[in-house]
């Protein structure tokens, strides 16, 4: 709190100073900030400033304490700032690089050191006197921590002032006129004009004003402001007094103007006239390699060539280098036709080189997005899969390359590749963009995955089954001895179903010869034959274990075998010791059996088909899962469905024939289905009747909140949100019910509130709404606690003369005005109500058209509580100030009766004035000024002040609009 009150004195200070600098006092506003209680009682240095003479000796000591004391701790303290955020920046070398080396969401986070840099800069200001030739070097530092916190309104207006509070003068102290011929000046200059010396450039830094005007330019580039950085710009470029020292600078803002606006060749051209601007070599290497990126989107292969090959010269960061020098190799595109493939083998070259065996998966998956280039898939993924072989630990560069595998499988509808490179990314790692989108594509895989396991399981053991009963058997015996095999079991009678071979001794003397094993043909020869019948054929090569030695086709049979041995494990049953008999008891060998795997395979088939059609969207595999379901199961309880996604899929690739003959079944087979329905009419009928339902509900729901029934409205928008989900939200209703949350003070609520506009509606008008709202809800408590103590005080109105102009106060948008009314009393005790003449015919309203007269625009809001009245009126004031800023138009809100209120907008100079208003706004209301207003809730019309008082007295309309009718027929 005592800072704040520091920071509020010197802004008072710093309106001092400004004022100070005019010639005379203007009517106005004046400020009352106390002081801090420290300073109540001292008058600081910066309010004796014009008392006296600034003399040499006085300058010298001001200039001093305020450089060493407060100039230099503070700049040290914003590099520190700076530093500190380019250290938590991270560049990916394969997107294109961001401008600076840091990021001003990262200084921003460093808020409290920067207010201390705010803090230094105004001692420094007010604790000496402001003619110090360090003043202006201090408000710069003062804007720049503006900056770095992204508060740019604020360090736009302290770049501003510096502009106009260090502008050049007269002797007198009278400010010359800046960009025009008067006072000597040149009508194409605003800059300051420096003065050159060894002792100013030893005591003091050269005037920030023109420092300024390129803070100035950043600040409008970082709110994309380019219309004003574009004329700045242009100003600076053409003005011939602008400081040689700060032509860097501004060639610097220009390539930030040019990359901002994604026009890359003109961002390479000026940020190569920029590279001297780096306060590091290595910062200039990363400008250098920018450039050649910049240079390469443009299309300038030979200039990115060349800025490439100054960034491998220059950098010191292994990593750059070697994107640098992969790029080079990418842009080269001298060779013919064939400069691809010999782009390729240079990196294939490359990664063969013992000083880039660390960055082989970089390599490869640059060579493969080269491949790619030429549409060679298989190239491409064989590459790949050696960056996958030469991971080196790097996570981002691992995800990246199993994640172009991944989309490559997909594309070519290998899902279940797809689904094992997908489940291999490592979702935790923040370099990873869009990670929802691949969760969803990962469980949908996944999805897949697992009924397309089902089907090959049942249709196995369905094969094994329909085997002959002795090569059944058979088969079996094999799988048990693998099996138990390879999870180092003992062989034995019962696990196999027959005797076990015993073990050759190869010590013992089983030959007549008397010969060891190896010396006799017979045993090696009947040891070749054991080991085949147990083993099978094995390649002689070492290590056989590893299937990366195996032959293609080797590598398909074993991963038929092991997909077998899964299949009879996982038969839809609890695992079981691995025996012959358990084993053998998993086969559909009974009715019973065989129908537990027939509706397996319906089931996976007809749930397969429904993740190609609503997630996979593949209609081309729909088909074909499809039509095996009819061809195998006609008799599917869900055969209706079936045949309507097969309908849609054969329109969809414009099969109209077998569209047609699936729409004739379903008519036939199937004439009650809603299916059928849908394919005859286009609609769904129970759909539709549910929406209907909902509708009207939340149509209440909003007539509720509107009419001011909250607590009502909230209780049914609840049970409303349960019945039918949020497919019914929308964003007007979400707006409103904000806007409520708001006046019960309920923050925290609202902003999750506005934030669902943001999310489920960003490309509404509301979505904008919405994010100015939650940004003055972050800051309502210091807007409140600001207006609160804030004491403003108006001056006396003076004595006109005519050549006195007096401006009129400001009235904010928020400020309702309401005039009392004074009810008059009744006493209910002794007077009697008279009973309502519903036979004496009411007093005709006598209303009279003058085109000429003043005219109000008038909205008429029916049933609208005053909480949205507000909120409509304050939409007005800021439609009107955007629209017609050079006029000014009173609003207030007159209440008409119990369900009418009038939302005024004067004064008019005559009728048609006020239509003109009325047409431009009536267009623009239910879009961008009330769009959170239903249209039937509000209506425009135009009335003069007398028809005004004559509709208050008598509330009817309809009568009005009647007359209004008769006078401009078709008006409105």
């Amino acid at each position: 709190m005592q800072a704040n009150r520091y920071i509020g004195f010197c802004l008072f200070i710093f309106f001092l100073f400004f004022f100070a600098t005019t010639s005379s006092a203007q009517l106005g506003l004046t400020f009352n900030i106390p002081k801090p209680k420290q300073y109540e009682d001292r008058t600081l240095r910066s309010e004796k400033s014009e008392e006296k003479k600034f003399t040499a000796p006085r300058r010298f000591v001001q200039n001093t304490t305020t450089h060493y004391n407060y100039f230099f701790n503070a700049n040290n303290k914003l590099n520190e700032i700076i530093a500190r955020a380019k250290e938590a920046h991270k560049d990916d070398y394969t997107q294109l690089l961001s401008f600076y080396n840091y990021d001003l969401e990262q200084t921003a986070r460093d808020s409290v050191q920067l207010d201390s840099v705010i803090y230094k800069a105004t001692s420094g200001i007010i604790l000496h006197d402001l003619r110090s030739d360090w003043a202006d070097n201090m408000y710069l530092l003062w804007g720049a921590a503006f900056y770095l916190q992204k508060k740019f309104d604020s360090a736009y207006l302290t770049f501003q002032f510096i502009n106009y509070a260090f502008a050049p003068k007269e002797k007198d102290g009278y400010y010359l006129y800046i960009g025009s011929k008067y006072d000597g000046n040149s009508a194409l200059s605003i800059a300051t004009k420096e003065k050159n010396g060894f002792v100013r450039n030893m005591l003091t830094k050269p005037p920030s004003r023109n420092d300024a005007f390129i803070w100035q330019i950043r600040t409008f580039l970082a709110q994309d402001q380019f219309a004003e950085a574009a004329s700045l710009i242009v100003t600076l470029k053409n003005d011939p007094v602008f400081p040689r020292r700060l032509q860097n600078d501004l060639e610097e803002v220009i390539a930030l103007y040019y990359y901002k606006q994604n026009e890359w060749d003109s961002a390479a051209a000026h940020l190569s006239q920029a590279l001297d601007n780096a306060t590091t070599k290595q910062e200039k290497t990363r400008w250098e390699f920018l450039t050649g990126q910049l240079y390469e989107k443009a299309g300038k292969y030979d200039l990115a060539k060349r800025y490439y090959e100054k960034a491998i010269g220059h950098t010191v960061d292994p990593v750059m280098e070697v994107y640098a020098r992969l790029n080079a190799i990418r842009v080269d595109k001298t060779g013919g036709d064939k400069f691809i493939e010999k782009n390729i083998d240079q990196l294939l070259k490359m990664a063969k080189r013992d000083k880039y065996t660390d960055y082989r998966d970089i390599i490869y998956y640059m060579a493969a997005q080269m491949e790619l280039e030429r549409n060679n898939i298989a190239g491409a993924q064989k590459l790949l899969m050696k960056a996958a072989l030469y991971d080196n630990g790097n996570i981002t560069q691992r995800n990246r390359v199993y994640l172009k595998l991944a989309t490559l499988a997909f594309d070519q509808k290998n899902y279940k590749l797809a689904s094992n490179f997908y489940d291999s990314l490592q979702l935790n790692n923040p370099e990873l963009k869009d990670t929802a989108a691949i969760r969803l594509r990962r469980q949908m895989l996944n999805g897949i995955v697992t009924q397309q396991g089902i089907l090959e399981r049942q249709d196995s053991l369905q094969r094994i089954a329909a085997m002959p009963e002795d090569e059944r058997k058979e088969f079996v015996k094999k799988l048990v001895k693998e099996l138990r095999k390879v999870q180092g079991l003992k062989d034995d009678d019962k696990a196999s179903g027959g005797f076990v071979t015993p073990q050759t001794d190869l010590f013992s003397n089983l030959s007549t010869k008397g010969e060891w094993y190896f010396y006799n043909s017979s045993l090696r020869a009947k040891g070749a034959s054991d080991f085949k019948a147990r083993w099978g054929t094995r390649p002689n090569v070492d290590n056989w274990r590893r299937m990366s030695a195996l032959t293609a086709g080797q590598l398909k049979q074993a991963r038929n075998m092991e997909q077998t041995r899964q299949d009879i494990l996982n038969a839809n049953q609890p695992p079981l010791e691995l025996t012959f008999e358990s084993l053998y008891e998993r086969l559909p060998l009974t009715e019973a059996k065989m129908k537990i795997s027939n509706d397996s395979i319906r089931e996976a088939l007809f749930a397969l088909g429904k993740i190609y059609a609503e997630q996979a969207e593949d209609c081309e595999a729909v088909i074909n899962t499809y039509e095996q379901l009819r061809n195998r199961f006609a008799d599917f309880h869900k055969m209706d469905e079936v045949l309507f996604r097969l309908y849609y899929c054969y329109s969809k690739n414009g099969n109209a024939s077998k569209s047609a003959e699936i729409k004739s079944l379903l008519s036939a087979k199937y004439p009650g289905s809603k299916y059928t329905g849908i394919v005859t009419t286009g609609k769904d009928p129970l759909e539709d009747n549910t929406r209907q339902i909902a509708t009207k509900a939340y149509e209440k729901i909003y007539d509720l909140f509107i009419e001011g029934n909250f607590a009502e409205a909230v209780k049914q928008k609840q049970q409303a949100d349960n019945l039918y989900g949020q497919n019914y939200w929308t964003p007007q209703l979400l707006y409103i019910e904000s806007v409520y949350y708001i006046k019960q003070r309920q923050d925290s609520v609202a902003m999750t509130t506005l934030q669902k506009i943001k999310t489920n509606y960003p490309n509404t008008p509301l979505a904008e709404k919405a994010t100015t709202l939650i940004e003055v809800l972050g800051r309502r408590n210091q807007i409140e606690e600001e207006l609160k103590n804030l004491q403003v005080q108006l001056p006396q109105q003076p004595v006109r003369r005519p050549d006195t102009i007096v401006s009129k106060p400001v009235v904010k948008a928020d400020t309702v005005v309401k005039k009392p009314v004074v009810q008059p009393k009744v006493d209910n005790k002794n007077t009697q109500q008279p009973k309502a003449d519903t036979i004496t015919k009411k007093t005709p309203v006598l209303f009279t058209f003058k085109a000429d007269a003043l005219h109000c625009v008038a909205i008429v809001l029916n049933k609208v509580d005053v909480v949205f009245s507000n909120e409509a009126k304050n939409a007005f004031f800021r439609y009107n100030r955007e629209k017609f800023y050079n006029k000014t138009f009173d609003l207030s809100l007159a209440e008409l009766n119990a369900d009418n209120k009038l939302l005024l907008i004067k004064p008019f100079e005559n009728a048609e004035a006020a239509i003109q208003y009325l047409k431009q706004a009536k267009a623009l209301a239910p879009s961008e000024i009330i769009p959170w207003l239903m249209a039937d809730k509000y209506s425009f019309t135009i009335i003069s002040e007398q028809n005004l008082e004559i509709l208050k007295a008598n509330p009817d309309l309809n009568a009005y609009k009647n007359f209004l009718e008769q006078n401009l027929p078709g008006r409105f």
